[in-house]
C-alpha cells in the first residue's frame, strides 16, 4: 500500500512538472536517489496544494507577468489617475472627537488581524518582529503584548457600553495572527510563555502563510537549491491574508459572532492603533467597505500612494487604490501632470501615503471572499542582470499585496481613506540603525527602532498637551549612532488607561505638570491623575490616583549602548539606565 501510494504521488508530481514545462527538473529527478526523489515528490505536491491556483497555473501566470515585465508593460496603462478625496482628521477638532465617540460604539463589533510573518533580520534583530520591545523603559513591553493590551482595552470599553442585562461571559474582541514558516513556532512559543496573555483561546486564531516556488527565468523555470533536488521557495506577499482568512473560515466565523468590522494592523507600527476609534467612526459614517489609514507624503517619498484611477475604456469604472511609489511618478507624468508627483501649496503630494492599516466592513468582505476566495491579483518584480531583461540577479516569484483588495471589487463598493498627521499614526520600525542614519542625514524618517520608541513617547506628550497637561520638552537632541533624537518625558501610556482623547481629558483633571526628565507609567481603566506635578518616576495603575507633587531621583535615562549589549539595545543605539533614590 505504501509503495502504491508513493507511485501515485510520484506520477502526480511528475505530471505537474510536465504540465508546467519543468524539463530541467525532470532530467535532474532521474539522476537522484529514491530517497531524494520521494522527498521532492512530497515538496511538489505540497507546493501544488498551498500555491494559489495550483502549481501549473502559478507557472502559467508567472510567464505572463514576466513577459509584461520584460516588455515594460505598465499595469496601469488603461487608467487615468485623479486626486483622491478622503476624510481628514486632526486631534482636538470637533470632527475628530465626533468620530472617536461614534467609533467607540463600534468596538463591540470589531476584530483585529495582525500581520506577523516577518523576522527582524533587516533591523539587526534575530527574533520575530512582534517580540521586539516597543519601548525599553518597561521590561518585556513588546509589540505583541502592546497589541493584546489594546484588544483587551477594546473589550473593556465595549462591555461598559453594552446592556448589563446581557450575558457577556463569552463576549470577546477576537484577534487573528497571520504568521509564516519563519515565525510560526516562535510566535506560538511567545504566546505560550505568557499564557496567551489570558486571552480566550476560542477567540484567538493563528493562520499560516506558505511560500511559493521561486523562478529562474522568464520561462518560469522553477529554481532549485544548488546541488539539491529541492525547490527554492519565497514568500508570496501579505496579500495572502485574504485567502487565509477565507480558507480558515475566520472572517465567516466573526460575521456569525455579530462582528461588523475587521481591522488589519502591521507588526511594528504601534501608533496605528491610536486611530482605531476614530477610523471606525469614519467607516461607520460613510458606510465604506474598505478604509485605508493614510498620511501626508512628500513628492517622491518611498511610500505607496493612494490614487483614484479612472478606467479609460469605461469612465464609469474607477477604483481608489494604492499605487507603489516606483510606479506612481511615471503614471502621473504620462497621464496627469508632466511634472509627475509634484507638491501642492501645502508642500505635500496630492496623493497621500498608504500606511497599510486597513478597515473592512465585514459582511461585504465575507460576501466578496465567497466570490473570489480572497485571491489577490499578483505582480512580479524581478531584479534583472542584463539590459535585455532576460537574466535575473536572483530567483524571483509572484507576489500580492493586501492593500490591492479593491481590485477584487470590480469597480463596485465604497472604498475610502482617512488621513491623519504622520506623528499621530505612522512610525513603523523596519530599518537597521545604519540605514536609518543614512535616511536621517537626508532629513527623512529613519524608521529605525530608536525613532519608533521616541515617537511612541512623543505621541503621548503631544496628546497630553492637547488635553491641558503642561509638558516640558527637551530641546537638545542626542546623537544615537547617527540618529538625533530629543527625548522629553518618557510616558508609557498603556491602552487600558485610555483609548480616546476624551478619556485622556477625563483621566487628567486639574493642573498637571510633567518635567522633561520624568518617567510615568500609566495603566488600568480606573487609574486617575489630578493636580500632579511630577519630576521623577511614577507608576499609576489599577485604581490608583496620582496627585500632588512627586519629586524623586528615580527615573529612566537613556545612555549609549555598546557592542557588548543585547540586540534590543544595539539596534537603538541606546539602553535604559534605571536611577533610584
Amino acid at each position: 500500500m505504501v509503495e502504491a501510494s508513493h507511485s501515485e504521488d510520484t506520477q502526480r508530481a511528475l505530471s505537474l512538472l510536465r504540465e508546467s514545462n519543468q524539463d530541467q527538473i525532470l532530467a535532474e529527478f532521474e539522476k537522484r536517489t529514491a530517497e531524494e526523489q520521494q522527498a521532492f515528490v512530497q515538496q511538489v505536491l505540497h507546493l501544488d496544494k498551498v500555491t494559489p491556483g495550483g502549481l501549473t497555473d502559478y507557472v502559467l501566470r508567472a510567464r505572463r507577468f514576466l513577459d509584461d515585465s520584460k516588455n515594460n508593460v505598465n499595469p496601469f496603462d488603461n487608467y487615468k489617475p485623479e486626486i483622491p478625496h478622503g476624510f481628514d482628521l486632526i486631534p482636538g477638532e470637533p470632527l475628530f472627537e465626533e468620530m472617536e465617540e461614534l467609533g467607540l460604539q463600534e468596538l463591540s463589533k470589531v476584530g483585529f488581524v495582525l500581520i506577523a510573518g516577518g523576522l527582524g533580520e533587516r533591523l539587526g534583530y534575530s527574533g520575530i518582529k512582534i517580540d521586539l520591545p516597543v519601548t525599553t523603559v518597561e521590561e518585556d513591553y513588546f509589540y505583541l503584548k502592546f497589541y493584546v493590551q489594546y484588544v483587551k482595552a477594546c473589550r473593556e470599553r465595549a462591555v461598559a457600553l453594552m446592556d448589563p442585562s446581557q450575558d457577556l461571559s463569552d463576549f470577546q474582541v477576537p484577534l487573528c495572527i497571520m504568521v509564516s514558516d519563519d515565525t510560526y513556532d516562535r510566535t506560538v512559543k511567545l504566546l505560550e510563555s505568557h499564557n496567551y496573555f489570558d486571552l480566550d483561546r476560542a477567540h484567538l486564531d493563528i493562520v499560516k502563510q506558505e511560500n511559493v516556488p521561486a523562478l529562474l527565468d522568464n520561462d518560469g523555470k522553477i529554481a532549485l537549491v544548488d546541488g539539491q533536488l529541492k525547490a527554492i521557495t519565497k514568500p508570496h506577499g501579505h496579500g495572502d491574508v485574504h485567502t487565509l482568512l477565507y480558507q480558515n473560515q475566520v472572517a465567516q466565523k466573526w460575521l456569525k459572532q455579530g462582528k461588523e468590522w475587521m481591522v488589519f494592523i502591521q507588526d511594528t507600527n504601534a501608533l496605528a492603533l491610536k486611530t482605531i476609534p476614530s477610523v471606525l467612526g469614519v467607516s461607520k459614517k460613510n458606510n465604506w467597505e474598505m478604509n485605508s489609514i493614510a498620511v501626508p507624503r512628500k513628492p517622491g517619498e518611498s511610500i505607496g500612494a493612494i490614487c483614484r484611477l479612472i478606467d479609460q475604456t469605461d469612465n464609469t469604472k474607477e477604483v481608489v487604490i494604492n499605487v507603489e511609489y516606483n510606479q506612481l511618478d511615471p503614471l502621473l507624468k504620462a497621464k496627469w501632470e508632466k511634472g509627475g508627483d509634484v507638491a501642492s501649496d501645502k508642500g505635500f503630494s496630492y496623493f497621500p501615503g498608504n500606511t497599510n492599516t486597513l478597515v473592512f466592513k465585514l459582511a461585504e468582505y465575507v460576501e466578496n471572499l465567497e466570490k473570489t476566495k480572497g485571491v489577490i491579483p499578483e505582480f512580479v518584480n524581478p531584479k534583472y542582470a542584463d539590459e535585455a531583461r532576460t537574466t535575473f540577479k536572483a530567483p524571483t516569484r509572484l507576489e500580492c499585496m493586501m492593500q490591492d483588495y479593491p481590485k477584487l471589487l470590480q469597480n463596485k463598493g465604497a472604498v475610502g481613506f482617512t488621513t491623519y498627521e504622520t506623528w499621530y499614526c505612522f512610525s513603523p520600525v523596519k530599518n537597521n540603525i545604519k540605514d536609518g542614519a543614512v535616511l536621517s542625514a537626508k532629513n527623512m524618517p529613519s524608521f529605525a527602532a530608536s525613532q519608533g520608541e521616541h515617537e511612541f513617547f512623543q505621541w503621548t506628550n503631544k496628546m497630553l498637551e492637547k488635553v491641558g497637561v503642561q509638558i516640558e520638552y527637551n530641546t537638545e537632541a542626542e546623537d544615537y549612532n547617527g540618529i538625533k533624537l530629543a527625548f522629553g518625558p518618557k510616558i508609557l501610556l498603556d491602552p487600558t488607561f485610555a483609548l480616546t482623547m476624551n478619556e485622556l481629558k477625563q483621566k487628567f483633571q486639574g493642573v498637571n505638570r510633567i518635567s522633561k526628565n520624568s518617567t510615568l507609567i500609566l495603566s488600568g481603566k480606573d487609574a486617575q491623575v489630578q493636580d500632579l506635578t511630577l519630576d521623577g518616576f511614577l507608576r499609576v495603575e489599577g485604581s490608583n490616583k496620582a496627585t500632588g507633587e512627586v519629586t524623586n531621583t528615580e527615573r529612566v535615562e537613556l545612555e549609549h549602548s555598546t557592542e557588548a549589549d543585547s540586540e534590543v539595545y544595539r539596534i537603538r543605539g541606546f539602553k535604559p539606565k534605571h536611577l533610584t533614590n
